[in-house]
């Protein structure tokens, strides 16, 4: 230990006994006939004396291992960065279907996605949503991504899993919804 802290330990310990072996304690009953401890005195009250304070060593302090080999389901640091990359099998918009015509005045498309295996999220994966080449989710773990305020017309749409340094690591195709909205035009002209 270092000396500044084996004085500050044993001056720690001289004011904590010195305070209690100091203090004094007393017992008395009120007119109610209530059981009272006070440190002050009062008539009739019944001097006591505290039990010594219990001490209990501490542990030492486990030194550091520098054993490499690691325990059974024990991984080392670099093991843990030796893990290959998650590969995905299977990923694609379920929907809308290609060359869907939806009908909505709030430009609203739930785009749900199926991916194989699972998204990867420990290692920093992500999905990112694109319309007409420009993101419109970045940094989601869903596999349903609402999208809204599309406007009218034809738009592409596909998806990305890219991980935490924005690399991509697999697409979806791309594939076309046909946005209609009723118009703001009464019918037979203005």
């Amino acid at each position: 230990m270092k000396t500044k802290t084996v004085i500050l330990m044993l001056s720690s310990a001289i004011l904590i006994s010195t305070g209690i072996a100091s203090a004094q304690f007393y017992k008395s009953v009120d007119e109610q006939g209530n059981i009272v401890y006070s440190d002050t005195p009062t008539p009739g009250a019944e001097q006591l004396k505290p039990p010594p304070i219990s001490t209990v060593d501490s542990l030492p302090k486990p030194e550091p291992s520098t054993d490499t080999e690691a325990k059974p389901g024990e991984e080392t640091g670099e093991e843990a960065e030796k893990k290959p990359p998650t590969r995905y099998t299977k990923f694609s918009i379920v929907s809308p279907q290609n060359e869907a015509t939806i009908w909505d005045n709030n430009g609203s498309v739930p785009v749900s996605l199926l991916l194989e295996p699972p998204l990867d999220t420990e290692n920093g994966h992500s999905v990112w949503v694109y319309v007409d080449g420009k993101a419109f989710v970045r940094k989601s773990q869903s596999m349903v991504q609402p999208l809204s305020g599309i406007d009218r017309g034809a738009h592409k749409i596909r998806a990305e899993i890219r991980d935490e340094k924005r690399k991509t690591l697999k697409r979806t195709n791309n594939i076309t919804v046909h946005m209609k909205r009723a118009s703001a035009i009464p019918r037979g002209g203005p």
